[in-house]
């Protein structure tokens, strides 16, 4: 609290004060979202645009960020968490008896057309993975450190090996990545 007769001094404001005190705002390149095919060439068009990221907010985009993983592998790394999340990995709700039902209106089903979808995507995954997938879905789905899962150097880099082999398979099956016997499109 400042004296009587004092102004108190305010510092200055940044990202990473007004968010999560770990946050580490920086400007990126990313894909653009309103990207129209049709319009390709055009300036007011671009494939990429810039924008603020989080550079810690998950283990993939630091290894992504000290190029240990390519873009392919970071994509498919997102792609999977959202698979993760659209499932309720963060926590599946539970039916709302509090709701008034309607007139007319069957009743609800459990799980909705993207959960349903989500499910049949984290199977195809699991697949893909084989055993590879527990340690997927602890960094990726729910986003842990490589540091939270082994205290030892050597197996941190053993799962950072797993993980690396896994988000490759998974740019396969995705399509980000081939497997080299197909011509990239530019």
């Amino acid at each position: 609290m400042a004296r009587r007769g004092r102004k108190a001094k305010v510092g200055a404001i940044t990202l990473a004060g007004i968010g999560h005190c770990r946050a580490e705002p920086a400007l990126s390149e990313i894909d653009n979202p309103l990207y129209n095919r049709a319009h390709d060439g055009e300036t007011w068009n671009p494939k990429k645009t810039m924008a603020v990221k989080n550079m810690k907010e998950s283990a993939l985009v630091v290894l992504e960020q000290r190029k240990l993983i390519d873009e392919a592998q970071a994509k498919a790394g997102e792609r999977f968490r959202r698979i993760w999340e659209a499932l309720g990995g963060a926590g599946a709700g539970s039916f709302d008896y509090s709701r008034e039902p309607v007139d007319g209106g069957g009743p609800r089903s459990a799980l909705s057309d993207r959960q349903i979808q989500a499910g049949i995507d984290l199977a195809d995954c699991r697949r893909v993975l084989g055993i590879g997938y527990d340690v997927m879905v602890k960094v990726a789905g729910e986003g842990r450190a490589i540091s939270e899962l082994a205290q030892s150097k050597n197996l941190q880099r053993a799962y950072i090996e797993m993980l690396k082999q896994g988000l490759t398979a998974l740019a396969i099956h995705f399509g980000y990545e081939n497997r080299g016997n197909v011509r990239k499109i530019a």
